[in-house]
């Protein structure tokens, strides 16, 4: 294990004579501490305990033959304007749903040991639970739920030679103060999606110990401001030949928070924080501690103007290229850990920087015995750029440091 010594990095960088840049001095980026760092100013969901209403009484059957969807949706619907907690009791055999179900404000569901299970259909993506976007959902908890479907139908175009079951778990829009808790999703398209309803974004979403498996997409997620999840594991399922995320984060996003998350599997990111233009804003202000990416194609991806994002604690495992970062600014990532490279014939090396503002990188260590590329790229136009600490082991023949011949840097300090 050995520093990345400065003076190597910076003959890497003075062998292109275009550029001319001044070093700003050392020291960290300015920080206030916003909703994204205080998970706990996220409201709470207030679950009723003095009232339970029982999905049997309705005549749900849960005997993996009955259609139940009728049956659970009218409790659901009664225990909404009870206020009420409604038990899907544990049940040998799946609950059999046919149509989405509808949930509503003030719907409180418990769980454990009962899985919602809907057939794939072929050309018609569906969804096992659902909010009117036409409705303001508010005060809704989720726990304990399985939510399952089978990948017998050939994807196309971002699943194509994948295995899809064109069955959504949860797509809510236009919600807001909403927990999900000890919840598991299998063989699902997308597994928790959650989207801007008109100009009325969500707000207040708390999801802890989710567990999806054998989905294209295990979450996405734009116009949301405040979002927290803990504890949690979001694997893809391998099989899409383009940019399928485990998670991915588009525009109208901020003030979110993830710990101790897992993003596995992903043919594209396995973290993908990127706006575009459908989207007013880009995603800002986003907080990573402690989370493992593995088997993903990229580890994260940062791009389309997103700003303000903190990375720590985060440990890359199997990616053919750590970090590929464009067009972002207000970058905050320290405490990195990558190894086990794949080969990819587009994406590789550690870390693939352009146009990138006012940020640091920080205490990087990177095993380099599978990479073919340099470590860190700098490509377009680079301004308030601060890399320190960067560690590597078994770097053979690849530069440490490597820049495009159009690049443009200003600012730029190595520690």
């Amino acid at each position: 294990m050995g520093k990345l010594m400065i003076s190597v990095l910076i003959l890497a960088v003075i062998s292109v004579s275009v550029f001319a840049f001044n070093f700003i001095s050392p020291g960290k980026l300015d920080s206030t501490e916003k909703l994204s760092t205080n998970p706990n100013q996220i409201k709470d969901v207030l679950v009723p305990t003095d009232r339970k209403i029982n999905a049997k009484d309705y005549g749900a059957k849960g005997d993996g033959l009955s259609d139940d969807t009728t049956a659970l949706q009218n409790a659901i619907d009664d225990s909404s304007k009870e206020n009420a907690l409604l038990v899907i009791p544990e049940s040998d055999e799946p609950y059999l749903i046919t149509k989405q179900l509808i949930i509503n404000k003030d719907t409180h569901i418990s769980g454990y040991g009962a899985i919602l299970f809907m057939a794939p259909e072929e050309d018609t993506i569906r969804n096992i639970l659902w909010s009117n976007p036409d409705d303001t959902i508010s005060n809704v908890s989720i726990e304990g739920l399985t939510l399952k479907s089978e990948n017998t139908i050939a994807g196309v175009d971002y699943y194509e030679n994948s295995m899809v079951s064109n069955v959504q778990g949860i797509y809510f829009q236009g919600v807001e103060t909403i927990k999900i808790n000890d919840v598991l999703m299998d063989n699902v398209y997308v597994g928790l999606k959650i989207s801007q309803a008109g100009n009325l974004k969500n707000k207040d979403i708390k999801v802890s110990n989710l567990k999806i498996n054998h989905s294209g997409m295990p979450i996405q997620i734009s116009g949301t401001n405040g979002f927290s999840m803990v504890d949690s594991v979001l694997n893809s399922n391998e099989g899409g030949t383009k940019w399928l995320h485990s998670a991915y984060l588009r525009g109208d996003n901020s003030n979110f928070y993830f710990k101790n998350v897992e993003f596995n599997n992903a043919s594209g990111g396995g973290i993908a924080i990127a706006g575009n233009p459908q989207y007013n804003n880009p995603p800002e202000n986003m907080v990573f501690k402690d989370c493992r990416i593995k088997d993903s194609v990229v580890g994260v991806h940062i791009n389309s103007g997103a700003k303000n994002i903190t990375i720590s604690g985060l440990v890359i495992e199997g990616s053919s290229l750590g970090f590929k970062i464009n067009e972002a600014s207000e970058l905050n990532i320290d405490g990195v850990s990558i190894s086990g490279s794949k080969s990819n014939e587009i994406d590789h090396g550690g870390f693939s920087i352009e146009n990138v503002r006012q940020s640091a990188i920080s205490n990087v260590t990177i095993d380099a015995s599978d990479i073919t590329e340099s470590l860190c790229l700098l490509i377009g136009n680079i301004e308030d750029l601060r890399l320190s600490s960067f560690e590597d082991n078994n770097v053979k023949n690849i530069p440490l440091y490597s820049v495009n011949s159009t690049a443009k840097i200003k600012n730029l300090s190595i520690e």
